[in-house]
């Protein structure tokens, strides 16, 4: 985790807040998917609109999946050349290079994402059924990704501390 270690940090409240909003997405998800299948098998009755209401959900639990899985940096990662490398200071700085390569894709991809939210807000979409604006899962692809950037700068100042100091804690 990126955030201090007694808790008490900004990056500590994000984190907390993440995983609220986190849980609440799946509980949600569940339940809607439970009533559908309910609905429709059982009671022979589906309600119209209920996939489309599990698009928003859905992208805010991936986009804030993906946020959290920086944060944390529990995401899959291949770190081929640190099996070939024997000192911590070697080790942190290949991730710290790492960390600055992926801190220039992830800032490429914050300026797509900022180009779709503008296009997303130019075009006004709904959804089709229920006129929902998509404007709600739209913004959240620029928002997640730049949170990720934000994350992967965090990282590199902290990766390369530990090149400094030599050893990892």
């Amino acid at each position: 985790m990126l955030g201090s270690s007694n808790g008490s940090g900004f990056i500590d409240w994000i984190e907390k807040v993440q995983h609220m909003v986190l849980t609440i997405l799946m509980v949600s998800i569940a339940v809607m998917v439970f009533v559908q299948v309910l609905l429709r098998y059982v009671f022979k009755a589906p309600l119209m609109g209920i996939e489309e209401m599990l698009l928003f959900p859905t992208v805010w639990l991936y986009f804030i999946g993906g946020m959290n899985a920086s944060l944390e940096r529990s995401q899959i990662v291949a770190r081929v050349l640190e099996v070939f490398v024997k000192t911590d200071k070697t080790i942190y700085l290949i991730r710290t290079i790492a960390s600055v390569i992926s801190l220039g894709v992830a800032m490429w991809l914050t300026y797509w994402g900022w180009d779709f939210l503008k296009y997303s807000m130019r075009v006004d979409k709904v959804s089709p059924t229920l006129y929902i604006p998509t404007i709600y899962a739209d913004a959240l692809v620029f928002v997640g990704i730049l949170f990720m950037t934000i994350y992967t700068l965090l990282e590199i100042f902290h990766n390369y501390a530990i090149f400094q100091r030599g050893t990892a804690e």
